[in-house]
Parts: C-alpha cells; sequence; structure tokens
C-alpha cells in the first residue's frame, strides 16, 4: 500500500482504547457516526473552534427514571462547565402502532428523523420533526413514503434535506446477510432501491454535495464466515472481505449496487476495513483499517491508490474506538456508523446475522 502522509491531512482523529470484551465494545467500535460526541473538540475547516453542541437526542431513555413509561427518545441538555444537564424534553410514541426508535439522524434547517422499527409485522417507518431553539420537540410525523417492510438503517439525508438514504434488510433471522439500498424522495414519496447478490454487508452511506451522488461500502461475505455470539477481543476476524466504496449516481438507469464509480478497493493484506466513506465532493474519502498490533487512519481518491495518513500501536486485549470527522465545509447529516449499517461486523467478525448494536442512536443540535 502507498504511504504519503504529506499534505493536508482529509480528516481529523481520535482514537481511545477500552480493555473491554468486544460485546460490549461493539456498540462503539469503528463508529465513525460516534465523531459527534467530539464536536467541540474538532476544528471547523475555517480553523474557528466548531460551535459546541446544546442538545442531545438520545433513542430510548438515557437517564435515569422513577416512573412512567419508556419514551420514545429524549432531548438533554449538553453539560456546560458546572458539568450539569438536564432532561428538556421527554417524546412519547406517536401512536401505539409505531416501532420502536432505533436510530436518530439531524438534518438540515433544525430538522431531525427517527427511524423507528417492528418486527410483527415487519415494518420500518420513517419520522420527521423539528426542534425549537429551547429543545422542544415539535411536528413529529411520518416521512412521506409510507413504511418499508424490512428493516431500516444508517439514514443519510441529501443536502438539501429532500431524500433519504438508507440500508435495508429482513427482519427474520438470516444466516447470510444481504446488501440493499433504498432512496426516498421526501417530497413525493417516491423510491428506488439498488441491491447485490450474494451474501455481503453495506454501510456509511453518505451524500455528495452535489445532492445526487451516493456514496457507500459494500463488503463481501465469504461462504464460510458464521455469526458469533462474541467475537474475540483484539482479534481480527475474515467474516468480512473485499470493502468496496462506490460512488453511485442516483438519477441513472439501474438497480445494481456495484454499478458506481469505484472510489476504494480494500488492498490485499491481512488488515479489515472498518471505516470508509466518500467525501463530500463524491471522488475522495477516508476510512480506517485494523490490522494486527496496530490500526490505520487512510485516505483515497479514484484512480489511486490508498494513502497512509496515521498508525497508531495496538495494545494486546484492548479495542480501539476511533472518531473520524471530516474537514468540510458543510456538515454530512449521515449515520456512517461503519462498514454494516445493521452494526452486525466488528473487526471483521460477523457477530451478528441480523439486528447487530445500531451505532446511531443519538444526534446533536447546536
Amino acid at each position: 500500500m502507498a504511504d504519503d502522509s504529506g499534505g493536508r491531512d482529509p480528516v481529523s482523529w481520535r482514537v481511545r482504547r477500552w480493555a473491554a470484551p468486544v460485546a460490549l465494545a461493539a456498540a462503539v467500535a469503528g463508529s465513525v457516526g460516534a465523531a459527534n460526541l467530539l464536536a467541540d473538540e474538532l476544528p471547523a475547516a475555517s480553523g474557528a473552534p466548531a460551535a459546541r453542541p446544546r442538545f442531545i437526542l438520545t433513542v430510548g431513555q438515557s437517564g435515569s427514571r422513577s416512573s412512567g413509561p419508556e419514551p420514545w427518545f429524549e432531548v438533554r441538555s449538553i453539560p456546560g462547565p458546572d458539568g450539569r444537564a438536564g432532561l428538556v424534553d421527554s417524546v412519547a410514541r406517536p401512536s401505539p402502532s409505531a416501532g420502536a426508535a432505533a436510530e436518530i439522524l439531524a438534518g438540515p434547517g433544525d430538522t431531525f428523523v427517527v427511524v423507528s422499527t417492528r418486527d410483527e409485522p415487519c415494518e420500518s417507518v420513517l419520522y420527521r420533526f423539528r426542534l425549537t431553539g429551547d429543545g422542544r420537540v415539535k411536528g413529529v410525523r411520518p416521512v412521506n413514503g409510507g413504511g418499508t417492510p424490512a428493516r431500516a438503517a444508517g439514514p443519510a439525508l441529501s443536502p438539501d434535506g429532500d431524500r433519504i438514504a438508507f440500508a435495508t434488510a429482513p427482519c427474520a433471522d438470516a444466516e447470510r446477510p444481504s446488501a440493499a439500498l433504498t432512496v426516498l424522495d421526501l417530497r413525493s414519496g417516491h423510491r428506488r432501491t439498488w441491491s447485490t447478490p450474494g451474501a455481503a454487508v453495506l454501510g456509511d452511506i453518505a451524500w455528495a454535495d452535489d445532492g445526487r451522488t451516493l456514496g457507500y461500502a459494500v463488503s463481501d461475505v465469504p461462504p464460510t464466515a458464521s455469526p458469533e455470539f462474541e467475537s474475540g477481543v483484539g482479534r481480527i476476524g475474515r467474516d468480512v472481505a473485499n470493502t468496496t466504496v462506490y460512488a453511485l449516481d442516483t438519477r441513472a438507469k439501474g438497480a445494481d449496487l456495484r454499478a458506481g464509480r469505484v472510489l476504494f478497493r480494500q488492498p490485499d493484506g491481512p488488515g479489515v476495513v472498518t471505516a470508509a466513506v466518500m467525501d463530500q465532493d463524491g471522488r475522495t474519502g477516508y476510512g480506517v483499517m485494523k490490522e494486527p498490533g496496530r490500526t490505520i487512519m487512510f485516505g483515497f481518491a479514484e484512480g489511486k491508490p490508498m494513502r497512509v495518513t496515521h498508525t497508531t500501536e495496538t495494545k494486546a486485549g484492548s479495542v480501539d474506538f476511533v472518531a473520524l470527522s471530516t474537514v468540510g465545509d458543510r456538515p454530512r447529516y449521515a449515520c456512517v456508523g461503519g462498514i454494516d449499517a445493521f452494526g452486525r461486523v466488528v473487526d471483521g467478525d460477523l457477530v451478528a446475522a441480523n439486528g447487530g448494536a445500531r451505532q446511531c442512536g443519538s444526534a446533536f443540535a447546536h
């Protein structure tokens, strides 16, 4: 692989370690979406300090509650210098038939999207709402287009907020995961779906600034792969392979998930890609690769070899959590939680056939 560390690093990075079982770390290991947790530490593209979030929105119950039903999601204030934070709003399910809130995503114009899923009957419904200046939730309603008869994960809103892309998977457990991508027009309710034959996982879905190019990572699941209850601490698995980042023109004809331009293809070697995200220009990107004893941060560009930007050693018996954040001028409005939107892959191990740990249970408001 090429190692060209000169020039401006396309991403800011942080590495945090825990000596913890992988089952505990699975929800955060390799999560690019968790970079929002460090938003107040990362520089903006202009060089000025990034705005500190004012509120955190979390699906389910984020704090202790003495009585009453569990909320659909909560809004809490970000702790100030005194370390104090408080509950600002608690939102109940919008209807008795609504599924559990699984993911929450910040969008343009103080709007948010909640991905709600239920297994009986199998359905995911996307809801939109607005957050007022004082952190109150207003106008929770389903998006145009109705429900999806599948689980949904890894949502990404287009820069204008008019379209949303997400991965889908059957609600029923399946030993061989499949990769499918849906783009829903929130104005008309029209949707398109792209898929690929064979077992594969899909993740790190993000729009380019042009509003028509969609980037995502597809990784093959070999026939020998078998879901495990828990992967080994610090082990590099071999249940996924051939991670490739595509840039798809969503206005072009066809329904082949692999029809987009190839921006990155995993090089031969012992490494396992845990994150690979197309940048806002639709031609470059950045990611994370795990190898025995080290974690590699890298950049990539269409038609060029992978460029290593940073390497850190990995201690035995620990799990690295790497948070990435682009240095672009616009927010991504995307979950980008790793190479599998459903959280079924941890450091190359397929740890769940379906319904693994989600990466985007929280979102931030400024």
